[in-house]
This record gives structure tokens, C-alpha cells and sequence, in this order.
């Protein structure tokens, strides 16, 4: 976690910096319209001054009102970059992991998602010249020892993929691929990613 974690720090040290400016000039701002309002009212009824110093404070209240609610929205965009990069990191992690496990991983995720053992897999470019055959011959033998026939070939198609596969039944496509996955189970593992990365914070 050391990398997120410097990586949170960057980005909410950056987007405090942000917020104290924002209220800062907002401060500023207001307290210089009831300055300016003050100085209007010198000389004049007192009721007319209480009016107008009561539309200074309120137009300083508005405007202080929006700079915390800009702070806000901007906390939360930092927040979702800080997510959005430990997920990222995720499919990283798994597409880097040393080559045997990785295709051991492969292997047992096809078996669990073929049907008839004649499937194609579609690998991206970079693991069908790396170890594709390998990886064919590893899905056939456990198809074999679940008695299932364990003739899946590695399909010479090139998908728009980084990791994981796609198995293919003649027009039918499963995408297994580590980013779909993620993706599709992303509001489930979304809530422990916030405790992990912001723990204490509801």
C-alpha cells in the first residue's frame, strides 16, 4: 500500500492547499463588502445601516456557503482520482504477478467459465506469444481431469485487452479479461476500497 499511500497523500495535500485558498479569498472577499457596506452606512439612519450591514453578512454567508462547497466537490474529485488509481493498480498487480502463477490463475478462472471444452481462448498480444500454448495446454488437462473434453485452442484474434481472456463459442464471447471483471464487481468492492484507503471516514 505504500504506493497509494503516498499517492493519497499527493492529492489530498494538493486539494487542502486548494480548499484553505478558496475559503481564504472568500473571506477576504466578504469581509471587504461589509467593509465597503459599513462605510456606505456611515452617516446615515441607524436603520438604514443595519439593513445594509444585514446585506453585507448575508452576502458574505453566501459566498463562504459556495467556497466550502467547492472545497467539497474538490475533496471528492481527489477522493474518486484516489479510487479510480487503486483499482487501476489492482489489474496491474494481477497482469504482473510471476508467470507460472498467473497462468495457474488463468487456467482455473477458464475451466470454471467453459462449458463444452471446445471454446477458444483470445489472449491480448503480448501473452499469446508469451505463453499461450502453455496456457492451453494447462486448461485441457484440468478440463481432462473433470472429465470434460480438453480441446479449447488459443484463437489467433487480438481483442482490445490488457489481462485475463476472452473465451469465444462460435459467435457467443465471455469476457474475462481482469479490467472487465473489476469493473463489473466494482460497486461491490467499492466500499471496503473507501475504508482501506480513507479508514475512520463514513
Amino acid at each position: 500500500m505504500e504506493g497509494i499511500d503516498k499517492i493519497k497523500e499527493k492529492i489530498l495535500e494538493e486539494a487542502n492547499q486548494q480548499a484553505c485558498s478558496i475559503i481564504d479569498k472568500a473571506e477576504k472577499e466578504a469581509d471587504e463588502i461589509i467593509k465597503n457596506a459599513e462605510e456606505k452606512a456611515a452617516g446615515k439612519k441607524s436603520q438604514e445601516a443595519e439593513k445594509a450591514r444585514m446585506e453585507a453578512e448575508n452576502k458574505k454567508s453566501r459566498i463562504i456557503a459556495a467556497a466550502h462547497m467547492e472545497t467539497r466537490k474538490r475533496k471528492l474529485k481527489a477522493k474518486q482520482e484516489m479510487i479510480d488509481e487503486a483499482f487501476n493498480k489492482a489489474v496491474n498487480k494481477l497482469s504482473t504477478m510471476p508467470e507460472d502463477q498467473y497462468i495457474d490463475i488463468l487456467a482455473n478462472m477458464a475451466v470454471q467459465a467453459i462449458t463444452t471444452g471446445t471454446e477458444e481462448i483470445i489472449l491480448p498480444d503480448k501473452d499469446r506469444n508469451k505463453f499461450g500454448k502453455k496456457l492451453i495446454d494447462a486448461v485441457n488437462k484440468k478440463l481432462k481431469g473433470k472429465g470434460v473434453a480438453g480441446k479449447v485452442s488459443l484463437s489467433e484474434e487480438s481483442k482490445n485487452i490488457t489481462s485475463g481472456f476472452i473465451i469465444k463459442s462460435g459467435n457467443i464471447e465471455i469476457n474475462n479479461s481482469f479490467e472487465s471483471l473489476i469493473r463489473m464487481e466494482r460497486d461491490n468492492l467499492e466500499p471496503e476500497v473507501v475504508k482501506i484507503l480513507f479508514p475512520g471516514v463514513s
